[in-house]
């Protein structure tokens, strides 16, 4: 609550109303400073000191300039101010003559391998990046390699040919299949042949082509040691599609056949 004498001061109205000068209604009157009111019914206010805080730092040398000049100006026209500069004027000497303990303790040198344990830290770093980098990469290498080898036989599996046995056009001891490959330059065949007994004698065998208009054509011999299996790769410069049978002969007379 407001003090009495400054809700209404002496000598204004005490009705409510406003007093002269459009001043607010008593309610919302600031308090009065002094104790007697003036005699036109407004409180005084005390003004308030803008140099009233640096009166100690001006005495620690820590005002600017102007702030400095400013404050001595003041100085001038201000008892209050003056009288704390005094007393305050001893502090710097005190300050001074305190131990440097009392200070807390000076933070410490940092240690002479600072910096260089700094750089090593940077260079592994560096080092890091860049074998994470390359090891993505080669890990990405290798999982492309390994879809290729993946995907590869899969390719070359379908497109393998696969072989055929080939029948007896006479007796013999003999078995064998053949593989057609087309190929840039003609068809390439694969035989695999081996005996069914065993035969002390060693035996020249031929390989024929026979196209479509029954036209042999020589692809190779070989001499088929008994008791071992032999494989063979001919060719021929006739395409696939110009073969009508794949022989095997022996002194001119096919034993084995593959008709196409």
């Amino acid at each position: 609550m407001l003090p009495a004498r400054c809700i209404g001061c002496p000598g204004s109205r005490h009705s409510g109303r406003t007093a002269r000068h459009r001043q607010v209604p008593h309610p919302l009157r600031a308090a009065c400073a002094a104790p007697r009111a003036r005699r036109d019914g407004r409180c005084a206010v005390t003004p308030v000191d803008p140099f009233a805080q640096d009166d100690a730092v001006y005495v620690l040398g820590a005002l600017s300039a102007d702030e400095r000049a400013a404050f001595e100006a003041h100085l001038v026209t201000c008892p209050d101010c003056a009288e704390r500069v005094r007393e305050l004027a001893s502090m710097p000497a005190l300050l001074a003559g305190l131990p440097a303990s009392a200070y807390g303790d000076e933070p410490d040198d940092p240690p002479a391998n600072l910096l260089p344990h700094l750089l090593d830290r940077v260079r592994f770093e560096q080092r890091r990046r860049r074998w994470l980098t390359s090891g993505l990469a080669g890990l990405a290498a290798a999982c492309l390699v390994a879809l290729v080898v993946v995907l590869w036989p899969s390719s070359a599996a379908t497109s393998a040919p696969r072989p055929q046995a080939m029948s007896a056009v006479v007796d013999s001891p003999v078995h064998a299949t053949a593989a057609l490959s087309s190929v840039a330059w003609g068809t390439k065949i694969d035989l695999v042949c081996e005996y069914y007994t065993n035969v002390a004698r060693e035996w020249d065998y031929q390989l024929v082509v026979v196209d479509k208009h029954n036209v042999a054509h020589p692809a190779g011999s070989w001499k088929l040691v008994p008791g071992k299996v032999a494989h063979f790769t001919g060719g021929t410069a006739l395409s696939r599609d110009q073969i009508s049978k794949v022989q095997i002969t022996l002194a001119d007379r096919a034993i084995l056949q593959l008709t196409l």
